[in-house]
């Protein structure tokens, strides 16, 4: 094969031209460079022609148009164009035969096998070159239609990438790579405004190692960068010494090697935010497509840093949300009463820690159920429950709430209901308030309670005193008439009917006096549940006799409390013999329960004494402390018991409370301060 007639263009096609009579090889190798400065290759045969195809492929000298003799020795130039036609990488290679038959069957058969032209000898130069250019020009499109879509499949699979991530960093290094993916440049950067200046946010290079440190940072409006960010322009450079534009230290890369350059503004609503920059397109000038698809690549770029933006502002904005849900619900939680939000369908929106705790399940596993089945395992609305009207009217409601717990006592809730605002149809949505007023209820009743028993107390030292005198007299003289007259005696009878009526009186203003004055207390440190069980053992066989059953459910090691421990027993006693009285309606399993334990606050001592008696009304457990008053038949009590147990406990600094209902029992709780003593009264 010979290369001597070969050109030094390297712009230039690269044509092959073979043919088994190297005259005419020659001849056409020198007409073609002379001509059109063609870079011209030859082979005299098939073989040769194929294996030289073959090591060109993939570098610089690609033949571009074969010019190949039809009829040759050996291997034809049918077989030779069959070869081309069916090699995956040199089937669209332009070929031209050359035959001295002009038969209309080779003209067929040529163009069958897959030749572009068919030219017959002798041939024209002039036809021959015309025809060349033509299907080297055709091919030239080709080749750039090819590139192109090349070109804009590479920036629409840019453009899918960038847009697919959501981080501003990824973007932008998804951006800078993709620029040499489209463009095929030496380098890439984006610069982002900052404070009048564009700094390199992201780059890139093939062959240099780019440091963000070392980049420009470049004012608004100065060289070819600045200038495309203010204009909000695209603007490129192929000849940077000619294009007074061309800034050179700021349109530079550190290597300072730039031959060519093209800067796209990133817009954003209107507003330029940076500029995407390209550097030394390899072999080849930007051309006006290679601008139109760099903008393309830029706006896209731009979406792409907006999505970014408004998701990390979105993001932001989450977490700012989820930091204030959680604060809201820290500042919820820490509240000690319960709170929860229900929906108008009754589901569980948001409980706070101290209604949780209430229930074995957690918040989250509360959460979403319907509020009445999961606090009340009720199947329908509780009765007491106004949250409705919030949540239909949007209004305010209060009710309250009173109910026997776990530990027998009573408990009274004030339940507020608020309604949340909502601009969404079919949202409303209500915050229910649960306070505990049981400790509020019972202070306040102590404090009435002590405030009618010094006023009775006051009234009944006064009448004790008034009456004791003449009831003195009326008992002398009733026993001094006994003395004397006989038993048998017709007015005997009534004497001693007056001796027994005073006797009672007598009683009844004694209990007056022990009400009203303050006796002298002699404290000291014991068990409160050896005091108790004492007082059991004096009203045991009474009891056993009942057949009431005793339930002792007294905590061991508990603190020993200061007491007066004779009047403690006295409490003791007539709560045990009330308790008896009242379960003497009950039929069968009658049962008085004693409970002893640390109060929750841990200053005090719990002492509960329970039946399962008839029970009272809550009318009759308002005034149960009161003098004089009792809910026993007549005769059978002077309801004074309770209200001087009242006065005994108060006097210890502790407090006493009843919890009953009809046919439910009674509860009685006393508690007293571990720390005690005379001091404190």
């Amino acid at each position: 094969m010979s290369t001597a007639a070969q050109s030094s263009i390297p712009d230039k096609a690269h044509l092959l031209v073979v043919d088994d009579e190297p005259e005419i090889a020659e001849s056409l190798a020198d007409f073609l460079v002379k001509k059109e400065g063609y870079r011209i290759s030859l082979a005299s045969n098939g073989l040769q022609a194929i294996e030289f195809l073959r090591s060109t492929l993939g570098t610089k000298t690609e033949i571009d148009l074969v010019l190949l003799d039809m009829r040759m020795p050996g291997m034809s130039g049918l077989e030779v164009l069959s070869w081309i036609r069916n090699h995956p990488e040199l089937q669209y290679t332009r070929v031209v035969l050359l035959t001295a038959a002009a038969t209309s069957q080779d003209k067929v058969e040529a163009l069958s096998t897959g030749a572009d032209d068919y030219i017959t000898k002798p041939y024209y130069p002039q036809e021959l070159l015309a025809r060349v250019k033509t299907i080297l020009r055709t091919q030239q499109l080709e080749k750039q239609l090819q590139e192109q879509r090349q070109q804009l499949a590479a920036l629409n699979e840019v453009a899918q990438s960038v847009s697919a991530t959501l981080e501003t960093r990824e973007v932008l290094e998804t951006a800078v790579t993709g620029v040499d993916t489209i463009l095929d440049v030496d380098a890439a950067a984006i610069f982002m405004v900052k404070s009048g200046h564009l700094y390199c946010e992201q780059c890139r290079s093939i062959q240099h190692d780019l440091e963000l440190a070392k980049m420009p940072v470049i004012p608004v409006g100065q060289g070819i960068i600045g200038t495309a960010f203010t204009e909000q322009a695209v603007l490129y450079c192929n000849e940077v010494g000619r294009d007074g534009r061309y800034h050179p230290h700021f349109d530079t890369l550190p290597s300072n090697n730039v031959q060519n350059i093209v800067a796209a503004p990133l817009i954003i609503r209107g507003h330029a935010v940076g500029v995407l920059t390209a550097y030394n397109k390899s072999n080849a000038p930007f051309t006006p497509f290679d601008v139109d698809l760099f903008s393309s690549l830029a706006r896209a770029i731009a979406e792409a840093i907006e999505n970014s933006w408004l998701f990390t502002h979105v993001r932001q904005r989450q977490q700012q949300i989820l930091e204030s849900r959680n604060t809201l619900q820290a500042l919820i939680d820490g509240i000690p009463h319960p709170i929860y939000t229900v929906n108008q369908e009754w589901k569980i929106v948001s409980i706070n820690k101290s209604k949780a705790d209430e229930f074995p399940a957690t918040a989250e596993e509360l959460t979403g159920q319907v509020c009445y089945h999961a606090f009340f395992q009720r199947e329908t609305p509780c009765d007491h429950c106004a949250a409705a009207k919030t949540l239909l009217q949007k209004e305010v409601q209060r009710w309250s709430v009173k109910g026997i717990g776990e530990d027998h006592l009573l408990r009274e809730w004030e339940v507020n209901a608020y309604p949340i605002p909502s601009t969404q149809p079919n949202a409303a949505r209500a915050v229910i308030l649960w306070q505990n007023r049981s400790e509020e209820r019972r202070m306040e009743n102590t404090l009435l309670q002590a405030g009618k028993l010094a006023a009775i107390g006051q009234l009944a030292a006064g009448v004790a005193h008034e009456i004791n005198n003449p009831l003195t007299a009326i008992n002398a003289n009733a026993q001094m008439l006994k003395m004397f007259i006989p038993p048998e005696d017709e007015n005997y009878e009534s004497v001693d009917l007056i001796s027994q009526a005073g006797e009672r009186a007598t009683k009844v203003v004694r209990g007056l006096l022990d009400f009203a004055r303050q006796e002298q207390y002699a404290f000291e440190s014991a068990d409160v549940n050896v005091s108790i069980r004492q007082a059991l053992d004096l009203v045991r066989y009474q009891l056993g006799t009942a057949n009431i059953s005793i339930i002792q459910n007294m905590e061991e090691n508990l603190p020993e409390v200061v007491a007066s421990w004779d009047h403690m027993k006295s409490v003791w006693l007539n709560l045990l013999v009330n308790a008896r009285d009242a379960v003497e309606a009950v039929p069968e399993n009658r049962c008085i329960e004693i409970i002893t334990r640390r109060d929750m606050d841990d200053n005090h001592i719990q002492i509960l004494i329970r039946d399962n008696g008839k029970g009272i009304t809550a009318a009759e457990a308002e005034h149960i402390f009161e003098p004089f008053y009792t809910t026993k038949d007549p005769g059978k009590g002077t309801g004074l018991g309770l209200a001087t147990s009242h006065r005994i406990i108060e006097q210890h600094g502790g407090d006493i409370s009843v919890a009953s209902a009809p046919h439910e029992g009674t509860t009685f709780l006393i508690r007293l301060p571990i720390q005690n003593g005379q001091e404190t009264l």
